[in-house]
């Protein structure tokens, strides 16, 4: 499956997800300091990162401009979970195919009908699927 990047300041929250996450097949780098999250995401090269909007010491909307900035990150999905209503967010982030929002808490199957369409937006793996 997939490497992600999970990060939340909400250490229950962070490791709940990561291991339904880890469940289905993904690899998980778990942070939950977001200040961190750049650097990790350097490291583990992550083909997807889903991120709390709202945490202590970084926000959702910096976390991402951080992670546009930097070399093997620049085009990374994002998919943000936040427990406020998405769209009174949404307009802070610039409009981008590559960025999804959901509200927590995390209903699993949207969570993972979310990643699949970050991770393959054209749909090619249905296509080849054969559906």
């Amino acid at each position: 499956m997939a490497r992600l990047l999970l990060v939340d300041d909400d250490l229950t929250l962070l490791n709940v997800i990561s291991d339904y996450l880890e469940s289905r097949g993904h690899k998980v780098a778990r942070c939950s300091d977001p200040t961190l999250a750049t650097e990790l995401a350097e490291k583990t090269a992550p083909d997807l990162a889903v991120v709390d909007y709202e945490m202590p010491g970084l926000s959702g909307t910096h976390l991402l401009t951080e992670l546009r900035a930097g070399g093997r990150t620049h085009r990374l999905p994002v998919l943000f979970l936040s427990g406020v209503e998405p769209l009174l967010y949404a307009s802070q982030v610039a409009p981008d195919p590559l960025v999804r929002f959901l509200r927590k808490p995390v209903d699993f199957k949207e969570l993972e009908g979310a990643i699949a369409a970050l991770l393959d937006p054209e749909g090619w793996a249905k296509k080849a699927g054969g559906a």
